[in-house]
């Protein structure tokens, strides 16, 4: 009998610790799916390298022909500059500035890349996506990459992580007229003749819900999205030529990029002549916050 109640009181004691065992896994499970509730398929690739195919597709999608003429507004947006030229090997820098949480920074680097391909080769890029508060973008992370063409230097910085933790430092040479224009992301400056001090895409919830392959199939297929990226990119790629002198001819001459270049304001001092600039030691890693987002509205 003693022995019957022993084991009794034993199954008892073994019945309610599996059941709270049960219950604390049950909570833990729950908990993790509580935090992916809301979290994007896409953040699988984040600061993943960027396959072949999709930069095969990206240079082709930057192709002729190179689709409709950009706004008033786009063409509009870029202002003179006219400072003393940057240049790096002779040829003249393209700088851009920009936050990997940024929902503007993510939608105008689909047009710069496209932009920068008519002049050059774009390699080393990885995916990201802007913040999950900035619309969990799909978009590309410039950290790593390297460009070479045969008519202008790229030299791009990513300030801001995807949690907005400082990541790369913005030589001085550089940052003064960042600063002139608000040190807001993002920013460009085209042989510090030309700048684009915000994005020139109004809405980058153009490309909601959309991978970096539907939107690359978007562009090509000129798509609403693609199309407004098309836009933006002949108005970034009619600045570079405003900085190239016209060359290549086949990207500066062909339509649009031709007819809205010479919509674009010339400097003040006339003719623009290149030379190699004293170069300037980069400052060191800094922990300062990011700056704020700015854009035109």
């Amino acid at each position: 009998m003693r022995a019957r109640m022993k084991r009794r009181q034993l199954v008892r004691r073994l019945t309610i610790l599996i059941t709270f065992l049960v219950i604390i896994a049950s909570i833990g499970v729950g908990a993790y799916l509580l935090s992916q509730v809301g979290s994007s398929s896409i953040d699988s690739y984040i600061n993943v390298a960027v396959s072949s195919p999709n930069l095969a597709a990206l240079q082709a999608a930057s192709a002729q022909p190179y689709g409709p003429a950009p706004t008033a507004t786009m063409r509009n947006a870029v202002q003179v500059y006219g400072g003393t030229p940057f240049v790096t090997d002779g040829k003249p820098t393209v700088v851009f500035v920009g936050g990997e949480f940024c929902q503007y920074c993510a939608v105008e680097r689909w047009a710069l890349i496209v932009a920068l391909n008519r002049f050059g080769n774009l390699t080393g890029l990885h995916y990201m996506t802007s913040a999950a508060d900035e619309g969990d973008y799909a978009t590309f992370s410039f950290v790593g990459s390297s460009y070479s063409s045969n008519f202008i230097s790229f030299r791009p910085f990513e300030a801001a992580d995807r949690s907005q933790a400082a990541l790369q430092t913005v030589p001085s040479n550089y940052t003064t007229v960042w600063d002139n224009y608000g040190g807001g992301y993002p920013f460009m400056d085209f042989g510090n003749t030309y700048v684009l001090s915000a994005s020139i895409i109004a809405d980058p919830s153009i490309i909601t819900g959309m991978n970096w392959t539907s939107i690359i199939s978007n562009i090509q297929s000129g798509g609403s999205a693609g199309q407004v990226i098309l836009q933006a990119a002949n108005t970034i790629s009619a600045v570079i030529c405003k900085i190239t002198n016209n060359e290549p001819g086949s990207v500066c001459t062909a339509n649009p990029i031709g007819s809205t270049s010479s919509l674009i304001s010339a400097p003040a001092q006339g003719s623009l002549t290149f030379s190699d600039s004293p170069a300037q030691a980069v400052p060191a890693q800094t922990s300062a916050s990011p700056k704020s987002l700015q854009r035109f509205s």
